[in-house]
């Protein structure tokens, strides 16, 4: 894996804005006690259709602050205490280049999410 942010690997987009995105959210959302893995396989999972869906609107053409709007609403009615990390995934996503949007973000955000270690 490679350091340098915006580089390729053989896997495609590097994981190191995926690594600090699951680290940034993870300490967002006030992850004081240690996650049994269950925790953090419901955590991981559910930020990852966060980052599908917000990959799926910017590719769709919709602006930052309308994706957030539509995948707050879209979520309203889960019972899911993720939903405050809507806001800085969604920044996160359109943050990325083009040519990272071109792989599994949600994929390779999840492999993040699931490997990092506090």
């Amino acid at each position: 894996i490679c350091d340098h942010v915006g580089q390729h690997t053989d896997r495609g987009i590097i994981m190191k804005p995926y690594v600090l995105a699951a680290a940034f959210v993870a300490a967002s959302l006030g992850l004081a006690h240690a996650e049994t893995a269950e925790e953090r396989s419901a955590r991981c999972a559910a930020q990852a259709e966060i980052v599908q869906q917000a990959v799926a609107m910017r590719t769709e053409g919709k602006r930052e602050n309308r994706a957030i709007r539509m995948i707050t609403r879209a979520r309203a009615n889960l019972a899911t205490p993720y939903n405050e990390a809507i806001s800085p995934l969604t920044g996160w996503v359109y943050s990325l280049n083009d040519a990272q949007l071109q792989g599994n973000v949600a994929g390779e955000f999840r492999s993040a999410c699931d490997g990092y270690k506090p």
